[in-house]
């Protein structure tokens, strides 16, 4: 089991400042999978791919609200996170 943080990208593992720690227990793992599993959907979107759109779905006592805009942002958020995604940055990624 790894608990910390570490963004799974070329940037992070080549300029890693964080840290973690991996602990050896079967049992320990399955725990927090399980728990993580059982509270995470209740308290988290799902953002999924629908269409070659992203999507994000919020369940709220049982309810499911699909959302096909990032919940809690504006159109002058959106409207700069779309003008930087065309900058040619992929190297940092």
């Amino acid at each position: 089991m790894f608990i910390g943080s570490f963004n799974f990208d070329q940037r992070s593992a080549r300029l890693n400042t964080e840290m973690g720690f991996i602990i050896d227990s079967a049992q320990l793992a399955q725990t927090s999978a399980d728990t993580f599993a059982a509270q995470i959907p209740d308290c988290a979107y799902e953002v999924q791919l629908r269409n070659d759109r992203l999507i994000w779905i919020e369940r709220n006592e049982g309810a499911q609200i699909v959302h096909d805009r990032e919940p809690g942002t504006t159109f002058w958020a959106r409207a700069l996170v779309r003008a930087l995604s065309w900058l040619p940055i992929e190297w940092m990624l």
